[in-house]
């Protein structure tokens, strides 16, 4: 079964755009609102309500059509907290959940360290950025 291929702007977080254009010079890019996240839905319990705001915080990243898998990352990592603060073991398979989840938003060191940030408009006034990308 041949690798399924990958996204446009996941090319581009990547690199992969530029090591091998021609590959991706057809591709087009998704519609997005562009929008930030927002607010956590109401009807999430307080922890989990707590792992949103810190997601959301911390990855400028995210738009409002990540809202399902912020959603599910502050579930799992919500429901990892509680066992932790109960002192109860805590399931493998939620931590591989939680793990996976927090994964796809790019949370991760190993997850964000494939994420290529675009270049921030004081990187000319930086004498080390040139050393970054």
């Amino acid at each position: 079964m041949p690798t399924p291929k990958n996204a446009i702007a996941k090319a581009r977080l990547t690199g992969a755009d530029k090591k091998d254009p021609q590959r991706y010079r057809d591709r087009k890019e998704p519609r997005t609102s562009g929008q930030p996240v927002g607010n956590p839905p109401d009807y999430l319990q307080a922890n989990a309500r707590a792992v949103w705001c810190e997601l959301t915080g911390a990855l400028g990243w995210l738009i409002r059509e990540d809202r399902a898998a912020v959603e599910l990352a502050s579930v799992a990592l919500g429901q990892v907290r509680e066992f932790v603060k109960a002192g109860e073991p805590v399931p493998a398979s939620l931590m591989a959940a939680s793990n996976t989840a927090l994964g796809k938003l790019g949370a991760t060191p190993a997850d964000r360290a494939k994420v290529e940030m675009p270049a921030d408009e004081n990187d000319d006034k930086d004498p080390w950025a040139q050393f970054a990308h």
